[in-house]
């Protein structure tokens, strides 16, 4: 039985195969012998500190500072790779050995103190795992947080979060009957200069996206709703713009994809026309589900017929 500190080891050797090679459809296997004398090599057993056990925890990384005491470095980002295109990694089967609730504890546990992007680990105020209902048909992705959700600690904050919360009510849902998350977990770190945020690089993507497929094996959602550009390149690959990908339909490994414009988008460009091409993608996602369409939500933000 190989231990625990050189089954962590072992994990972030498996990590840096995974975001490789694996999950461009490969499979990895090892004897445990075979792992353990790998691991050994790596990081000899005591060289790391306390962490969950394997049963409590998919992931295990060294622990992460507490949110107060963050210190909030200028770290350079790390350069996109070249050689190798980030494909989103295999949905794993879901595991019967716990809860949906207890599940998506588990994975949090092993985000929150997450440091396998050390640059973003430095500069992050909160990992954010995201929030809601552990089976909710429908999931709303993003690429990565913004400024509000890295102060807050959770998925979708601030003005454009309170917009998509107005849109889920237009659909007669509500935050907590929806699964809300992001591809990467941290918010990518920019520098001192430099205002907003930066796409994640695959490197980041490839190991941080375990975390999303992990999450999307417990919650089995019916629809997945891709918020942004960035949230299709992170799923798919894809270099197109939203107002190429939106209004048809994507399917990631059998769960059909639906691609719109993200909440913060709306925010700066606030006509109608806009408002309704995000609404018309909302109608066919709940078309999708089977949800119930008034009349009046067939109507929302289209032009008023002139008298």
């Amino acid at each position: 039985m190989v231990g625990n500190e050189t089954f962590n080891a072992g994990l972030d050797v498996v990590l840096e195969a995974l975001s490789a090679r694996l999950y461009a459809g490969g499979t990895l296997t090892a004897a445990a012998s075979d792992l353990n004398a790998l691991c050994q090599n790596r990081a000899p057993v005591g060289a790391r500190p306390p962490a969950l056990t394997a049963e409590q925890s998919p992931v295990v990384s060294a622990p992460a500072v507490s949110a107060g005491k963050v210190k909030r470095e200028v770290v350079a980002p790390e350069k996109p790779s070249k050689n190798s295109p980030f494909v989103f990694p295999v949905i794993p089967e879901r595991s019967v050995e716990n809860s949906p609730e207890q599940a998506l504890v588990i994975i949090r546990d092993a985000v929150i103190p997450c440091t396998l992007c050390p640059r973003l680990a430095a500069t992050r105020l909160h990992a954010v795992f995201g929030e809601g209902a552990s089976d909710a048909e429908l999931m709303l992705v993003g690429e990565a947080p913004g400024m509000e959700d890295d102060r807050e600690g959770h998925p979708f904050s601030g003005e454009a979060g309170a917009l998509l919360d107005r849109m889920l009510v237009a659909m007669g849902l509500s935050r907590s009957q929806v699964y809300l998350t992001s591809v990467l977990k941290c918010r990518p770190d920019v520098p001192a200069d430099e205002p907003g945020s930066r796409p994640p690089t695959m490197e980041e993507l490839s190991r941080c996206a375990p975390y999303l497929a992990s999450q999307i094996s417990i919650v089995k959602p019916k629809v997945i709703v891709a918020m942004g550009a960035g949230a299709m390149r992170a799923l798919f690959g894809s270099t197109e713009t939203v107002g190429k990908l939106r209004s048809h339909w994507h399917e990631l490994q059998g769960i059909p994809v639906m691609p719109t414009f993200h909440p913060s988008y709306l925010m700066r460009n606030q006509s109608n026309s806009e408002k309704r091409k995000v609404w018309e993608d909302l109608l066919q996602v709940m078309e999708r589900l089977g949800y119930a369409i008034s009349e009046k939500q067939k109507g929302f933000f289209k032009p008023r017929a002139s008298a």
